[in-house]
């Protein structure tokens, strides 16, 4: 069997002390396996970012081990690249400039060939001479990402790479991703985007309050909470009858909408469509919704993720 590449078990932390002590991870335990693109998905103060800090070597457990491409945070240094939730580039130095100036920090001395295959890989190759105070948003974003894996590292570790962009550079972003998973590259990327995590995580984490609430695939944490699909239906019809059609496991009323809990929706929609015939009502509008991550968070939590 594989071994993680990243290890972490039982580990709290948590800032101040005495009466202002703060906790932020509660005996958080996770295995990552190479190659994985895995997801920490929660609300802002969940803890997803404490615990990449953990892992970077930046903040130091209370409690717990962690161990990064098998050794301590604070000597995989080398191993890691990464890309916080704000990257403060300099903005005075060209895309060029900061590719050389980020990837010293690591001792790696970049040629001119290796920064045009960047630039390009990142689609950059136009903004070379640009300072980073000139690029958009999503530019910028690009060139985080370029400057995260400029020393080739095993592990890529990403902040909220996406929050604050729109959602055509929040695509992009997305295919770059892929094609550092394609090369072989773990990525740890944190969360709080229901879509992004079902886009492009292999296996995510839920994390809520410093605990990790459900670890799997979005399909296997779904399915281990035996959550139903939704009917909404334009139409007015008894609760109580509604309730005795085949697989209904619950029905409410939402606005004009009826609602419709069902573990079985080939079975149910037939006999609501006859149903409504029997009472002499038509169906103006229907749709079906399979359960998601966004209802997952909320079995588990009992409150939106938004």
């Amino acid at each position: 069997m594989t071994a993680p590449i990243l290890d972490i078990e039982a580990v709290s932390a948590g800032y101040g002390s005495g009466s202002r002590q703060v906790t932020a991870l509660r005996e958080v335990s996770l295995q990552v396996q190479p190659g994985e693109i895995f997801g920490l998905l929660g609300p802002n103060g969940a803890g997803k970012t404490t615990l990449l800090a953990c892992l970077q070597g930046l903040h130091t457990p209370t409690g717990g081990r962690l161990t990064v491409a098998g050794r301590p945070p604070r000597e995989a240094k080398g191993a890691l690249g990464v890309q916080l939730q704000k990257t403060a580039l300099l903005d005075d130095l060209s895309a060029t400039e900061l590719l050389e100036v980020y990837a010293a920090l690591y001792d790696v001395r970049l040629t001119g060939e290796q920064i045009d295959t960047l630039l390009e890989r990142f689609g950059l190759s136009e903004q070379r001479n640009k300072f980073a105070r000139q690029m958009s948003g999503g530019q910028q974003q690009r060139l985080a990402l370029a400057i995260a894996v400029a020393n080739d590292p095993q592990i890529v570790m990403l902040d909220e790479p996406t929050a604050a962009l729109d959602p055509h550079a929040r695509r992009d972003v997305w295919d770059v991703l892929r094609g550092l998973h394609e090369d072989g590259r773990t990525i740890l990327i944190t969360t709080h985007s229901m879509e992004e995590a079902e886009a492009l995580c292999g296996r995510v984490a839920i994390i809520d309050q410093g605990q990790i609430m459900a670890v799997g695939s979005p399909a296997t944490i779904v399915a281990g909470l035996g959550l139903h699909a939704t009917l909404k239906a334009a139409i007015d019809l008894p609760l109580e009858t509604v309730r005795g059609l085949p697989a209904v496991t619950s029905v409410r009323y939402t606005g004009q909408h009826l609602e419709i809990q069902s573990s079985s929706p080939q079975s149910t929609l037939p006999a609501l469509h006859a149903l409504a015939t029997q009472q002499g009502k038509v169906i103006t509008e229907i749709s079906l919704r399979q359960p998601s991550l966004e209802d997952a968070f909320l079995a588990l939590t009992g409150r939106s993720l938004n």
